[in-house]
């Protein structure tokens, strides 16, 4: 956002609120026009352009907080002696209007939006409590506040983010013995949509697993893996224990995945998510029964960590209990 366009838009502001227009009209569009620039600075058009310098606006703390925040503070800010209702819930409707228009015009996909929705919800609502007081309705605040988030987001976007590395693990109980349940898991044939249940990352967007082919059993072996929509992983094997244990290194096919299959800030391999290592145990628990579990490793590299990593381990336990669910569907279904 330009000096020449910021000082217009907080003209326009500080005239909207000084009118007579129903408060509510005022600070939800005031609110919803402020989240949508802010979206477009992080859109695939701002990105690309130098005069933003906010390529990665989207994955910092100022985005994800501050913005919210403000358009909270937005919302709130017209109403005189707003209660306590209003200041938590008002804000949410500037923020699902922000949400929904950046969906229709193809800003944010699903999954993004299942992960900030919570956060931009309840940050936008602390914004409306803060509106509400004495200091928040200082004429100063609210071109501090507007302009807060594009002094610090570049600042922010040239470091770095921090690594967190997060271990995924899902774990089942079949009736078959192991090695019924190993033929099965080194090698997954085609599986078939009545094969799953509704799940986490289906809801979200996600692709749903279609098989993972091995080419030759034993250590160095290549299993690929295919999901709906082109995404597609190479997976070496680095331990193989018959009817006990299976590990292998995992490399998304970046090149080969659709730029629609994932949103562009949770595609898998880039700069803040890839998935690791994978490993299969299966623990003999009699002669017709067998413990299977599936462990994966995965890195989140954001400035909240905290939080994407959180995401990170429900979207790929939601994944895993999927697989095992097949898993143990084929090995009872079979005659062993």
């Amino acid at each position: 956002m330009s000096p020449a366009v910021a000082g217009q838009y907080l003209v326009g502001m500080n005239r909207l609120f000084s009118g007579d227009t129903h408060p509510l009209a005022i600070g939800v569009g005031a609110g919803a026009v402020y989240g949508l620039c802010a979206r477009f600075a992080a859109s695939p058009v701002a990105e690309t352009s130098s005069a933003f310098g906010l390529g990665l606006f989207v994955m910092t703390l100022a985005f994800l907080f501050v913005v919210p925040f403000v358009i909270g503070y937005l919302t709130v800010r017209p109403a005189r002696n707003p209660s306590l209702v209003y200041r938590l819930f008002a804000p949410w409707l500037s923020s699902v209007i922000t949400i929904g228009v950046a969906m229709a015009v193809g800003w944010e996909g699903a999954i993004c939006v299942a992960m900030g929705a919570p956060i931009i919800l309840i940050v936008s609502s602390l914004g409306g409590l803060a509106a509400a007081s004495d200091t928040a309705r200082n004429p100063v605040v609210m071109p501090l506040l507007i302009v807060l988030p594009y002094v610090v987001a570049p600042i922010e976007a040239r470091r770095s983010p921090p690594q967190r590395f997060v271990e995924t693990v899902a774990e089942i109980d079949i009736d078959a013995p192991p090695p019924v349940v190993w033929a099965l898991v080194t090698s997954v044939d085609s599986i078939r949509p009545e094969e799953t249940g509704p799940a986490l990352f289906t809801r979200i967007g996600f692709p749903r697993p279609i098989s993972a082919t091995l080419s030759a059993p034993g250590v160095g072996g290549i299993r690929r893996a295919r999901f709906e929509h082109g995404l597609t992983f190479t997976e070496t094997v680095t331990t193989w224990v018959p009817d006990s244990l299976l590990s292998f290194t995992i490399r998304p096919n970046t090149d080969s995945i659709p730029p629609t299959t994932l949103d562009p800030h949770v595609t898998i391999g880039g700069r803040f998510f890839d998935v690791l290592t994978g490993t299969y145990e299966l623990h003999r628990m009699s002669n017709s029964r067998t413990h299977l579990v599936l462990r994966s490793r995965h890195r989140v590299s954001t400035p909240f960590n905290f939080y994407a990593g959180w995401w990170a381990d429900r979207i790929m336990r939601s994944v895993q209990d999927n697989i095992l669910a097949v898993h143990r569907l084929r090995a009872e279904q079979r005659r062993w």
